[in-house]
C-alpha cells in the first residue's frame, strides 16, 4: 500500500519532526528573503539632483523620498514590481524594476499643469509666458481674507514694485505707485485714468492682474504708458445650475497700535504757574501751554493731599460764589486711550450666478459697515451689480454689467491739522490734568445748546462735543 507523507511522519519520533519543521521555516525565510530587492539611484532635472521626489512600489506601502541630491534607496518585492515616481509640476513616471539595482531618473516637467492664464485688454485672455512684458495676478478671494475699507489697500505687499499709500481721509483714494509711476486703472476691460474703485466690492472681484512696464502701453496707447491694474469682476458660473453664495465676515480693529509717548509730570499753565478764570485762555490759564505746575504734589494742609488749585470743573461756593479748589493730579494720562474705542468692518455679501453653455448672469448685493474709533461715527457702503453674457452667434458674444453704489455716513472725523481733529486736542493742547471722561457732560449748566464745557472755550473743541454735535455726514 502507498503511503502518504503524514504516515512517514508519523512514524518519526518526536524530535525528529521537530527537526524537520525549523528546517522547513528557515527553507520559507530564506525564500522571502530571496524576493526582496535593493535598488537606488538619482532624480535629476537637467542634469541637477532633485530632492522630495516620492518614490514608491506601485500597490505597496513601500515607498521613500529623495534627498538634498536626489538620491534615494529602497527594497521592492521582486523584479517584477513597478516604480512610481511623482512631484508637483513634473509628470509622473512608472518604471518596472527587472534586473537592475541601479537607476536614473530625469523628471520631466508638467507644462500643462503650469499654464497660467491671465486677463489682458478688452477680456482677452493669455498665456503668462507668451507676454512680452511682466504680469502679476493676484485672485479675489484672497482680498476677502483680511477685508480693508478699499480694496486697493488690501493690494499692500501682495505685488512686486506696487506701492500703496493709504489715506486717513474719508472715501480717499490711495496713492498708487507701479515702479515709480501711476498706473492705469481697467476695471472690466473698461480704462479710467481717475477710477472711484471705492464702489467695487471685493466679493465681486475675481483677479487683480497687474501689468508692469511701458510695453503694457501697446494694449491702452499712452496712457497705459506706466503699466496698469486691471481688474476683473466675477461673472456667472455653475455650468446649468443656480448658484446661491452667502459671505459674512467681521473683523475688530484696535484704536491705535502705538500711542506717541507724552510727558505727564506737568498741567496746563505757563512758567509754572497756573490759575483758572473763565476758560477764555487769557492770564495764567495756560491758553493750551501746557507748563504749569508739577502734578500729583502732595500737600498735607489739603482735605486731599495734594496741591489743589481752582479749575474748570471745580464747584462753585454757593456762600461765596467762587470756585472750589480741586486736586492738580494727571487725572488725563491716558485720555487717548480713554476717548477713543476698538473698532470693527463688518461686511455681508449674497450672491446669486448661474451659467450654460449659452450665457451667463450674476446678480450680487453687498453692505459693508465701518465702526470709527472715535465715538459716534462709521462709514456705510452698499454695492448692488448684475451682469451677464450671451452667445449671439458662433463668434459674437455679447456681455454687459451695471454697478450700483451708494457711500453713506451720518458723522465721519476730520483728520485735518486744526482745532477739529481729536488727536490735535488731546495730545498736543490738552494737559494731562484735564480728564477726557469728565468732558462727556459737554454743554456748560445753564447755557445747554450755546456754551460748550471745556478747559479753554477760546481756541479748542470738547472732544465728546465735537462727535456728538458738530456732525459732518457724507452721501
Amino acid at each position: 500500500m502507498k503511503q502518504t507523507l503524514r504516515d512517514h511522519l508519523l512514524l518519526l519520533n518526536r524530535t525528529q519532526r521537530l527537526s524537520i519543521l525549523i528546517c522547513s521555516f528557515v527553507l520559507i525565510g530564506l525564500s522571502s528573503q530571496a524576493q526582496q530587492v535593493p535598488i537606488s539611484g538619482q532624480i535629476r532635472d537637467m542634469g541637477n539632483g532633485l530632492p522630495g521626489v516620492s518614490i514608491y512600489e506601485k500597490g505597496t506601502t513601500q515607498g521613500t523620498t529623495s534627498d538634498t541630491e536626489g538620491k534615494f534607496a529602497m527594497t521592492v518585492s521582486s523584479p517584477s514590481a513597478i516604480l512610481v515616481f511623482s512631484f508637483i509640476g513634473y509628470k509622473t513616471q512608472e518604471i518596472i524594476v527587472g534586473n537592475r539595482s541601479q537607476f536614473i531618473i530625469d523628471m520631466e516637467e508638467d507644462v500643462t499643469a503650469l499654464t497660467e492664464v491671465v486677463v489682458t485688454a478688452l477680456g482677452v485672455k493669455r498665456e503668462v509666458k507668451s507676454l512680452g512684458y511682466s504680469v502679476q495676478t493676484v485672485q479675489g478671494k484672497e482680498m476677502t481674507k483680511a477685508r480693508e475699507p478699499n480694496i486697493m489697500n488690501s493690494l499692500t505687499g501682495r505685488v512686486a514694485g506696487l506701492e500703496i499709500r493709504n489715506q486717513t481721509d474719508l472715501f480717499q483714494d490711495p496713492g498708487i505707485r507701479l515702479r515709480g509711476a501711476k498706473p492705469l486703472i481697467v476695471i472690466d476691460g473698461v480704462p479710467s485714468v481717475d477710477a472711484d474703485i471705492w464702489k467695487l466690492n471685493a466679493d465681486d472681484i475675481e483677479t487683480y492682474s497687474v501689468l508692469k512696464g511701458a510695453t503694457a502701453s501697446a494694449l491702452y496707447g499712452s496712457i497705459g504708458r506706466n503699466g496698469a491694474i486691471m481688474i476683473t469682476t466675477k461673472r456667472g458660473s455653475g455650468e446649468g445650475q443656480t448658484r446661491v453664495e452667502l459671505n459674512s465676515s467681521t473683523m475688530f480693529q484696535p484704536s491705535f497700535i502705538r500711542i506717541p509717548t507724552i510727558q505727564t509730570a506737568y498741567g496746563n499753565g505757563n512758567n509754572g504757574q497756573y490759575t483758572y478764570v473763565d476758560g477764555s485762555g487769557s492770564g495764567l490759564e495756560g491758553g493750551g501751554w501746557i507748563w504749569g505746575p508739577k502734578l500729583d504734589q502732595p500737600d498735607p494742609s489739603t482735605p486731599s493731599g495734594y496741591w489743589e488749585t481752582p479749575q474748570y470743573n471745580s464747584p462753585v461756593d454757593p456762600e461765596t460764589g467762587e470756585l472750589i479748589p480741586l486736586p492738580f493730579l494727571s487725572r488725563g494720562k491716558d485720555n487717548v486711550k480713554n476717548f477713543f474705542r476698538n473698532g470693527l468692518i463688518s461686511t455681508n455679501n449674497i450672491s446669486v450666478s448661474g451659467s450654460n453653455e449659452n450665457g451667463n448672469f450674476r446678480v450680487s448685493t453687498s453692505h459693508t459697515y465701518q465702526k470709527g474709533i472715535v465715538p459716534n461715527t462709521d462709514l456705510n457702503n452698499t454695492s448692488f451689480q448684475i451682469s451677464g453674457g450671451y452667445k449671439l452667434r458662433k463668434n459674437l458674444k455679447a456681455d454687459a454689467s451695471l454697478t450700483y453704489n451708494r457711500q453713506y455716513t451720518d458723522n465721519f472725523p476730520e483728520t485735518g491739522y486744526g482745532p477739529n481733529n481729536y488727536l490735535y486736542n488731546l495730545i498736543l493742547w490738552t494737559g494731562p490734568d484735564i480728564d477726557v471722561r469728565d468732558l462727556r457732560d459737554y454743554w456748560k449748566k445753564g447755557q445747554e445748546g450755546l456754551q460748550q464745557r471745556h478747559y479753554n472755550t477760546s481756541w479748542y473743541n470738547n472732544p465728546h462735543f465735537q462727535a456728538n454735535e458738530y456732525l459732518r455726514g457724507y452721501y
